[in-house]
């Protein structure tokens, strides 16, 4: 019972806060999606003879992690540094 009410309570909450965004009209996407995707499939087709896309992303992922892991150590010093106590 009680997690019912949580979940009406949160589910209520989400949908006061979505409320502006029901409003605006539909999205509709353009007619040339489908060549757009077609198109980056021929250029990565052809990346891919020469660099595996599967490497490339590989390398992308452990960059990005990196960049991450410098940007929560970054953060959780600040934190720290807020600390009034801790010099």
């Amino acid at each position: 019972m009680i997690t019912n009410l949580l979940i009406s309570l949160l589910y209520g909450v989400v949908y006061l806060i979505t409320a502006p965004l029901r409003l605006l009209s539909d999205v509709s996407l353009s007619s040339n999606i489908g060549q757009a995707i077609t198109s980056a499939s021929t250029y990565l087709g052809g990346l891919n003879a020469v660099l595996p896309v599967t490497t490339i992303l590989a390398i992308f992922s452990i960059f990005l992690t990196v960049e991450v892991g410098i940007l929560l150590w970054k953060g959780i010093n600040w934190i720290i540094r807020k600390i009034p106590t801790i010099n």
